[in-house]
């Protein structure tokens, strides 16, 4: 069993979106949640897991021979955190969690690693969250890292607690690893924003092509 385990959050609705699946747009001729989904699987010594919901048979055609395993939420409709505590209930036990929603057009694998190394380095039992200064305030972003002791907590925590509300509840746990990488926050959850990814990938990824820019990877 791998010593990290990696929760892909891929149950939700897309209500902002609208009527197309977000996770099943394509990117590069790719769907968004295998891009994300790949970057999760090149991660040494992890093991993911998938949590389905709405339209769970198309996400999971769309992950057809990835290495990662599936777990069924079947209260997806009731919002993010029922997705985490599905996602912890169904994983291995691990020294730490990363929590990724699948609407993350731009990270990549090194973004991951870094979360990682930074969760390393931080003190016993940290929550490590990525942060930036953006438009004069704090931008938080994601994935989030929770250890053991603090998956445990949220899952003792019944379904209204997920990571932010662990944070709420006890501020001291927080870690912030303080980065200017768009990967951990730039997601995809309107049109609008779907065309600004669109946009930005085509500066990156050569038609007709296999080679992508490192971004892209």
């Amino acid at each position: 069993m791998a010593d990290r385990q990696v929760i892909l959050l891929a149950a939700g609705e897309s209500r902002r979106m609208g009527v197309p699946n977000k996770l099943l747009l394509e990117i590069g001729g790719v769907p968004l949640v295998r891009r994300t989904a790949e970057a999760l699987a090149a991660i040494p010594d992890a093991d993911v897991t998938v949590v389905l919901g709405h339209e769970a048979d198309e996400i999971r055609a769309a992950l057809t021979g990835m290495p990662v395993n599936f777990t069924m939420n079947d209260n997806h409709a009731t919002g993010q955190m029922s997705s985490v505590h599905a996602g912890l209930a169904a994983a291995g036990k691990g020294c730490c969690f990363l929590i990724v929603p699948a609407d993350m057009p731009r990270l990549t694998t090194l973004d991951c690693l870094l979360l990682l190394d930074a969760h390393d380095e931080a003190p016993e039992g940290r929550v490590t969250v990525p942060y930036r200064a953006h438009a004069g305030a704090r931008q938080r972003g994601n994935p989030v890292i929770l250890p053991a002791s603090a998956a445990q907590s949220v899952l003792d925590g019944g379904i209204n607690l997920g990571c932010r509300g662990l944070l709420d509840r006890e501020p001291d746990l927080l870690h912030a690893f303080e980065t200017d990488r768009d990967g951990f926050f730039v997601d995809m959850d309107t049109p609008d924003a779907y065309a600004d990814v669109l946009a930005d990938a085509a500066r990156y990824l050569t038609a007709g092509s296999e080679r992508r820019h490192p971004e892209w990877n």
